[in-house]
């Protein structure tokens, strides 16, 4: 055997992760509201926010990536 399917699940989880942390880091850098003030000020309303973009962003990976 080659390991060809691990190297190519491993190439996969690789561009997962590139296009997760892109992603996230455009929510971040688009929106005004998760800044550290707002953090310190309303630790729960953060929360929920960034939750919420974790959830979005590994659901445009799954269906990009994954579910083809």
């Amino acid at each position: 055997m080659k390991n060809e399917l691990t190297n190519h699940l491993l190439s996969v989880s690789i561009e997962c992760s590139k296009r997760y942390n892109v992603l996230m880091d455009n929510y971040i850098k688009n929106d005004e509201k998760p800044s550290e003030k707002s953090k310190e000020l309303n630790p729960l309303e953060w929360t929920k926010l960034m939750n919420n973009y974790k959830n979005t962003a590994e659901e445009i990976v799954l269906n990009e990536y994954v579910f083809i």
